[in-house]
């Protein structure tokens, strides 16, 4: 370079102002690029941190719920939320049926349908996910419940939920990611996450599901055992059970102190299986022997039941089972107990037993109509029945009428052994009948 190119370089070196020199010093744009998916790098680091740490609460939510219902419903309500989708679906397997089923789905009704069928139940079948982002362009998809319902199903993404062994036990389903767009890589990514522990609480739900069911038929055989015995009162223990939970409800029960009064109700005349037969089936009037005997039932109830070990929410059903005998004035058996002692669920299986004593046919009296019943019943509040548990029965007429109509045909028929015939029952009272409207119960056979 000439001496006088050089002189011109160094003099446009001196007129350059400082912010030419600095951007000449700045680095290439590269660097900037290198920048920002640096900070986008840290915001997806966080991003992440903050959906894992939502879905360790999920996590501890669910398995805090053993109920399976109750569970599918959280956890239908949680993926939505976590995946920001307008509706979310938790579909479960069911092996011996091999169907797909689910009681919540948020924003419908029931649902059930053959494992194979359609995108969950190609899920369900395949193991793998389905992520579509125009459902009405994929053949798989079923447009009929939104043609019913008026809903427009856009995306969709299906994900299955596996158990210890690898075996598809539940799929989730998110439809309509909000805000427009279809499911990400990051969404397949955290339904994974979330499928893990979800499956362990599923499990974990039908398992408590199945205890239950084993408890409760075996309640319910020993109840059909009992009613087997004795002709006149038969499918007696299963009506005083409807009836119990009609006016358990009325008095705002529920949960498990529903689940509670009904296995006691079920259980209510299980000593019965101490009492022969010859006492038991007896057609006539018990003299104050056998009657006496026949009341030892309700003692023998509460021995019996004792013996069982009921889980440690139900260990008062022995007690209600036993106390359906005794009186608000004191006067009941078998401990004479008074009203304060009476256990409340033990006064509700008492109205109902009583209710189902007039209502049902007898082989010594014809089914009283309602309002007989109710005249009768409500002469022995205060002395006998409680007088709360009998505004319940009020409040809940409908629903008992309604029950009452359902359960006519567990009725005893007439050529039923020791049940004489209709033109018997209607011929009159007997004579346990007659002397005070306000104690038929009380005298007729317990």
């Amino acid at each position: 370079m000439s001496g006088h190119g050089k002189g011109e370089r160094r003099a446009k070196e001196r007129r350059a102002t400082p912010k030419d020199r600095r951007a000449r010093q700045a680095p290439p744009p590269i660097g900037k690029d290198r920048r920002a998916a640096a900070d986008r790098r840290e915001i997806d680091r966080r991003t992440a941190g903050q959906r894992l740490d939502v879905i360790l609460d999920i996590t501890r939510r669910l398995m805090s719920v053993t109920d399976l219902d109750a569970l599918l419903k959280t956890m239908a309500e949680a993926t939505a939320s976590l995946l920001a989708a307008d509706r979310a679906t938790i579909f479960v397997v069911d092996r011996e049926r091999n169907e797909l089923w689910s009681r919540v789905a948020l924003g419908a009704g029931e649902i059930r349908f053959p494992v194979g069928r359609g995108i969950a139940g190609t899920v369900a079948q395949t193991g793998e996910a389905i992520n579509i982002a125009d459902a009405y362009q994929d053949a798989r998809f079923n447009s009929e419940p939104d043609r019913l319902s008026g809903y427009k199903t856009k995306t969709l993404l299906t994900f299955p939920m596996k158990g210890n062994e690898g075996r598809v036990i539940g799929v989730f389903q998110v439809v309509n990611k909000r805000g427009g767009g279809a499911f990400t890589s990051a969404d397949e990514n955290t339904l994974a996450s979330l499928g893990a522990s979800a499956a362990v609480a599923v499990e974990n739900a039908q398992l408590v599901a199945e205890q239950k069911r084993l408890w409760q038929s075996l309640i319910e055989t020993l109840a059909i055992t009992v009613d087997a015995r004795d002709q006149q009162t038969a499918g007696h223990s299963q009506r005083v059970t409807r009836y119990a939970v009609v006016i358990g409800k009325a008095l705002g029960w529920e949960g498990k102190d529903l689940e509670k009064l009904q296995a006691a109700a079920l259980l209510h005349d299980y000593g019965k299986i101490a009492v022969r037969d010859e006492f038991l089936q007896k057609p006539g009037k018990l003299d104050d022997a056998e009657f006496a005997y026949m009341k030892a039932h309700a003692e023998k109830t509460g021995e019996f039941l004792q013996h069982l070990v009921f889980p440690h929410d139900m260990r008062e059903v022995p007690m209600i089972a036993a106390q359906h005998h005794e009186r608000m004035d004191g006067k009941g058996y078998p401990k004479g107990l008074g009203a304060d002692r009476i256990h409340i669920g033990a006064r509700i299986v008492a109205a109902a037993d009583v209710f189902d004593a007039l209502t049902a046919p007898r082989y010594y009296k014809p089914a009283y109509p309602l309002a007989k019943t109710l005249e009768i019943m409500d002469g022995m509040a205060g002395d006998h029945l409680d007088p709360r548990v009998m505004k319940a029965v009020h409040d809940a007429l409908p629903a008992l009428e309604k029950t009452i109509e359902e359960l006519k045909p567990t009725w005893p028929k007439p050529g039923d052994q020791g049940m004489g015939s209709i033109a018997e029952a209607a011929g009159g009272l007997s004579e346990r009948d007659r002397p005070s409207v306000a104690t038929p119960a009380a005298e007729a056979k317990p």
